[in-house]
């Protein structure tokens, strides 16, 4: 649940600096229903992508902290009525939430701030990266690091793709369905089982 609190927040904070820049929130998120269908499309095909990076960078990460590409669990037991939460609802409003702070708003901004791409890509994979260190706080700094260091092959293509496609629905789409699958994988299904 802390989880959607710290969207709320993210969400509350993007409000009001889009409001003084004189945009709605919604415009970060450029949809537009005519493009529905090839975002939805583009954002399936981002999956397989985005797994190969994260799956990379879970690997890498574990062995270098490790010694090991076994990573370490994730996941911990969650009564059913949370595990569903985790599964239908806050996927969908995290992908988007994390979508539209990140590549929505920060890496045009710092693209233009920074006027450069690289530096713009630089800053925003390491924000984001940073953030997944903190994710489940644990104040285990071998675990902290390797949560940061997974997170960096990820962002950083998730952040040069959308600087080149400019399309966050099929981002926030990808994001939410990798995410929701993790839940349903790492804490549904083996509650079912149980």
């Amino acid at each position: 649940m802390y989880g959607t609190l710290i969207d709320a927040g993210c969400l509350a904070l993007l409000w009001r600096l889009t409001r003084r820049e004189g945009i709605r929130l919604f415009d970060l998120v450029g949809f537009e229903r005519r493009r529905l269908v090839r975002d939805a499309l583009l954002g399936f095909a981002l999956i397989p992508a985005s797994l190969v990076f994260i799956l990379g960078g879970i690997y890498a990460a574990g062995w270098l902290l490790y010694g090991t590409l076994t990573p370490p669990y994730l996941f911990g037991p969650l009564p059913l009525p949370a595990a569903l939460y985790g599964v239908l609802v806050f996927p969908f409003i995290w992908g988007l939430t994390e979508q539209m702070t990140y590549n929505g708003y920060l890496a045009p901004g710092f693209q233009v701030l920074c006027r450069s791409t690289t530096l713009a890509v630089a800053f925003v994979a390491f924000a984001w990266s940073l953030q997944h260190a903190f994710m489940p706080l644990t104040f285990d700094p071998d675990f902290m690091t390797y949560r940061l260091l997974a997170s960096v092959p990820n962002t950083v293509f998730q952040t040069l793709l959308y600087l080149r496609l400019r399309r966050l629905v099929p981002f926030a789409i990808a994001h939410a369905l990798l995410d929701g699958a993790s839940v349903l994988i790492g804490v549904l299904l083996p509650l079912l089982r149980a």
